[in-house]
């Protein structure tokens, strides 16, 4: 639209002027018709023009000081100051008035929402800084504005790193799971990020007319892994139970009937049948329980005797064990981590075992190093083998990649790693061959 170039008060200006103009073109008129002399032309075009000026200043005025008034209320408003009223409504009535009254109630409004957004947002870092979950308040461009000490722990789990997540997106922060698992209003997620569970509930609101998601995230890991475990212990009881029930008496049967054989007239080679198929009972009876007293190991693990231990003595009197093939440094960090040492250790010789038999056998094939990072101890094994081929059964009982392994060692290892607080993952390394088995403590 094309802008006036007349200005408001000049328009006033130039209307009162015209309004004038019949009275003006009048009284010359009437000069003419009469034939005054000059200086009654001179007095009354004096007495018509020289009040103009003034009584042009005096109308602009008065129109314009009313709406200038109310042009700087809504500019403070447009600025976000509600503080400014209009304190002229007594001094007309009518339509300019009414213009005061609404803009003052439309002032008292906006300060209203104002207030109560303070106080919303007052209420929401009240939650996020006080609540136990993992909470997050991420924008419409992906960008995390607000995060609990919680979801900085949790997040710096996730991408190793102790950064702050404030002004990140979620996708720098290798969290995008937490907005493209779910597009819907108060929905819940679940997600699996390297071994990790997560449950997550998302909601939406609006605030100072943006959207934010609101992001509750749990790491369920342990939960689960617990869940599981039982669920495993109870299948391991009753297996045990049952099968102890079945192969004793099957076995105390073969070694009865072994020594009746003996004492029986019976041809050599007829003898000899039975004794031999009786022996391979009372073999593989025996075999079977030793199989299965291997498993009820799991479910009667004793709980934890945990005491603070530095870290470096333990991991090298370890790796001693293995010295024909484990590479460890001497200058080792030496944190103080909460354990159990007995049962640590078995956790350290069961991986080290496995890494030794994965490996190639030659001196330096299993390399072990300690790293410190803020509030976490990281052990890492390595070795040069084939590396992982199935690595979803790798803690699931029973389950052995070794011709004659039982599947124990690993699910007993986790067991102990995740009694005193930390975590254990295996996956094959990333710029050589092998596998690298990682457990992580948290720092006394």
């Amino acid at each position: 639209m094309k802008q006036n170039s007349i200005s408001f008060e000049a328009s006033i200006v130039l209307k009162a002027a015209l309004c004038a103009l019949p009275s003006f073109l009048m009284t010359i008129g009437l000069l003419v018709y009469f034939g005054a002399e000059w200086e009654m032309w001179v007095t009354c075009l004096t007495l018509i023009l020289a009040p103009f000026p003034f009584m042009a200043w005096s109308l602009t005025t008065w129109i314009s000081a009313p709406l200038r008034v109310a042009s700087n209320v809504i500019s403070s408003i447009r600025e976000g100051d509600f503080t400014l009223r209009s304190r002229r409504t007594t001094e007309a009535n009518g339509t300019i008035v009414e213009l005061y009254e609404e803009i003052n109630a439309i002032a008292a409004i906006l300060d209203k929402g104002r207030i109560s957004a303070i106080e919303t947002q007052k209420i929401i870092d009240k939650i996020t800084v006080n609540i136990d979950v993992a909470t997050l308040i991420v924008n419409e461009d992906r960008v995390v504005t607000k995060a609990n000490d919680t979801a900085k722990e949790l997040i710096a789990s996730i991408n190793q790193s102790d950064s702050t997540p404030e002004q990140k997106t979620v996708d720098e922060l290798d969290i995008s799971f937490v907005l493209d698992q779910s597009t819907q209003d108060f929905s819940r997620f679940s997600y699996v990020h390297e071994g990790r569970r997560f449950e997550g509930r998302r909601g939406l609101f609006m605030l100072e007319g943006e959207r934010f998601d609101l992001i509750l995230l749990t790491d369920i890991t342990r939960a689960a892994n617990e869940q599981e475990r039982e669920s495993w212990k109870r299948l391991l009881r009753v297996l045990g139970h049952e099968l102890n029930n079945s192969i004793a008496p099957i076995s105390s049967l073969s070694s009865t009937l072994s020594k009746i054989t003996r004492n029986t007239d019976l041809d050599d080679e007829t003898k000899t049948d039975i004794l031999d198929g009786l022996d391979s009972i009372t073999s593989r009876s025996k075999n079977i329980v030793s199989f299965m007293s291997d498993y009820t190991r799991l479910a009667k693990l004793p709980e934890p005797q945990v005491e603070a231990i530095p870290l470096a003595p333990l991991v090298q009197s370890t790796c001693q064990l293995f010295s024909d093939v484990t590479s460890i440094s001497k200058d080792l960090p030496n944190p103080t981590v909460s354990i159990d040492q007995s049962q640590f250790e078995q956790a350290l010789v069961n991986l080290l075992k496995n890494a030794k038999e994965a490996g190639s056998g030659s001196p330096g094939s299993v390399i072990c190093s300690i790293h410190v990072e803020p509030n976490r101890a990281t052990i890492s094994i390595e070795d040069d083998g084939p590396g992982i081929a199935n690595p979803d059964n790798l803690f699931v009982p029973f389950y052995s990649t070794k011709s004659k392994g039982s599947g124990i060692g690993l699910v007993l290892s986790k067991q102990i790693i995740e009694a005193v607080g930390g975590t254990i993952t295996l996956k094959n390394r990333e710029n050589a061959q092998g596998c690298c088995a990682t457990i992580q403590l948290n720092l006394d």
